[in-house]
């Protein structure tokens, strides 16, 4: 340790030197600005300092670009920063804009609906359980509405299902795919009759088709107004697949609603003319 102590000590010794002598050169130089009267000395001096100059002016040069460095990525990371405020302002900007977009189009569709030759009346879902998605939904209007029970549900798509219970402001309506639920309807071009039943599935199963009839999967399912509950004619889906054997009587198809019973959000009621409320 002690050693290294005098190292260090001669080596500052020796740096005072050289700074000493460079001053003097360059006051010698100032005095006399011919350089070869500098003499050998200032030659011997420059040639030693010279390295060491060039060195710490690399070195300054280095120790500036970083510090420039430094001050450009605390701009670009407060910038980033803000962007990615900004990115997540849009975003949620943008959601909303979609949903309204979407819920423009449902409330659209409805309205054409509504061109029918039927007295609706528009309603919202606010209730649904989870425990049986397919059974049953509340909606926002009731009794006080002029809704009553077993009128008709439809989106702009197809039919949903009926009402089955009402109270002044909401109703309960019962879903296509209900196994509590069945309509009579007409099915493909040939338009043989059968009827459609809930399985509490994403499903319907239309039975008791004629065994002669052609059905074909994609045929259109629509009401067929043989009871007091649905008028004829209302979408309810397409055919899937159609099934039989040899010891059956009749044929049954299933069917894929065309209304999104699933993601319920705007329905029609269909109401005769003397319950609508006045």
């Amino acid at each position: 340790m002690l050693l290294d102590a005098v190292g260090r000590r001669r080596r500052f010794v020796v740096f005072v030197v050289l700074c000493i002598l460079s001053l003097g050169v360059l006051t010698d130089q100032v005095r006399a600005p011919d350089r070869r009267r500098a003499g050998w000395l200032a030659f011997a001096v420059e040639g030693v300092l010279a390295p060491l100059t060039a060195g710490l002016s690399r070195i300054g040069d280095k120790v500036g670009a970083a510090r420039a460095m430094l001050t450009e990525i605390g701009t670009l990371h407060g910038e980033n920063a803000r962007l990615r405020i900004e990115v997540a302002r849009l975003r949620a900007e943008n959601a909303q804009l979609q949903e309204a977009s979407k819920e423009a189009l449902r409330l659209r569709s409805l309205l054409a609906f509504k061109q029918q030759p039927y007295h609706t009346i528009s309603a919202r879902v606010i209730g649904r359980d989870p425990s049986h998605w397919f059974s049953t939904v509340l909606i926002d209007r009731g009794a006080a509405d002029g809704i009553r029970r077993n009128d008709p549900v439809v989106t702009s798509e197809g039919l949903v299902g009926r009402v089955i219970e009402t109270a002044g402001s909401w109703t309960r309506v019962l879903l296509l795919l209900d196994p509590r639920s069945a309509a009579g309807v007409l099915v493909g071009q040939s338009r043989d009759a059968g009827v459609a039943e809930g399985q509490g599935q994403p499903m319907l199963r239309v039975k008791y088709l004629s065994r002669d009839s052609d059905i074909r999967p994609g045929d259109q399912v629509v009401t067929a107004g043989l009871g007091e509950i649905y008028p004829r004619g209302l979408p309810v889906g397409r055919v899937v697949s159609v099934s039989r054997t040899e010891a059956d009587l009749f044929q049954e198809a299933l069917v894929r609603p065309d209304a999104d019973l699933r993601h319920l959000e705007e329905m029609l009621i269909l109401v005769s003319a003397g319950q609508v409320a006045r």
